[in-house]
């Protein structure tokens, strides 16, 4: 068998048992706003309080370091991929989806913390 065509196989699988393992009325905390122009306070409490809570803990892929173009984020973002939802208007405005696909495409990793 092809490779490719395994690795799809694996690929797809995870993202079936990881969209089975969320609840079916999973969605999208509420987010925290900056007063009325209806915006994600900054593009960090963005990144924590909704992105990081996959990819920061396994479910999907680290995003940070890897110098991704921002229409490439903002167009997952707004279409899903795979197991990645898509986040319509009503979750993530417009003009903090600019802000979060610069913070992602910008950012570095983090340095692992230090075992003692």
């Amino acid at each position: 068998m092809n490779l490719s065509i395994l690795s799809k196989c694996a690929t797809f699988g995870a993202a079936l048992v990881v969209a089975l393992a969320l609840p079916a009325d999973a969605a999208p905390p509420a987010p925290a706003r900056n007063g009325q122009s209806g915006q994600w306070a900054s593009p960090q409490v963005l990144w924590e309080q909704t992105c990081a809570r996959c990819h920061t803990t396994g479910v999907g892929p680290e995003l940070r370091g890897r110098a991704l173009p921002q229409e490439y984020v903002v167009s997952v973002v707004r279409n899903g991929m795979l197991a990645m939802p898509a986040f319509p208007h009503s979750a993530i405005d417009d003009a903090s989806l600019s802000d979060i696909a610069r913070f992602v495409s910008t950012s570095r990793l983090p340095k692992p913390a230090a075992k003692h």
